[in-house]
């Protein structure tokens, strides 16, 4: 099942093609004054979608795969994910070091850059008892890093979102 956050939650026609549940995005003015950065709806429609009992009733798994727009997927995807522990690609360019701790720590009082993994939230495979338990924390951390100049100047914009996962 697709998770679609759409202006006004509407339908974008592709939902016979593919099952698709449908929320609002987040409102211009939000995305606006966190830079522009439209990938804020991505935690966003997350929180809807387990706030949202009629929604979660459309999904069928205990375990939820999170995806971005623009990944192909090749071959099947196994799940390596547990009811607590994720499975989750690695990134590269997601190692922290020290010289973030203090951005690190701002958000999160008693982490580090040592206690980071490098991982993003897509992919992602995820029990939804764990998604329902860091989903809040997510799109706090993201609205914050993404209105946070000094963040900026340490973590890659583009992938602020990635680190409040």
């Amino acid at each position: 099942t697709r998770l679609v956050a759409s202006e006004g939650g509407k339908p974008d026609g592709l939902e016979g093609e593919i099952p698709s549940v449908f929320v609002p995005q987040l409102p211009a003015s939000v995305i606006e004054s966190h830079f522009h950065f439209g990938v804020l709806n991505r935690p966003e429609s997350v929180r809807q979608l387990l706030a949202s009992p009629a929604l979660l009733r459309q999904i069928t798994s205990d375990f939820v795969l999170v995806l971005e727009t623009d990944h192909v997927l090749m071959q099947p995807i196994p799940n390596l994910a547990t009811r607590t522990t994720p499975a989750a690609f690695t990134f590269g360019y997601m190692h922290a070091h020290a010289s973030q701790d203090w951005v690190i720590q701002r958000y999160w009082p008693e982490g580090s850059s040592a206690s980071l993994d490098p991982v993003g939230p897509s992919p992602l495979l995820i029990h939804l008892d764990q998604l329902r338990a860091i989903a809040p924390r997510w799109l706090n951390f993201s609205l914050g890093l993404r209105s946070n100049a000094d963040a900026e100047r340490v973590m890659q914009g583009w992938v602020q979102e990635m680190w409040s996962w």
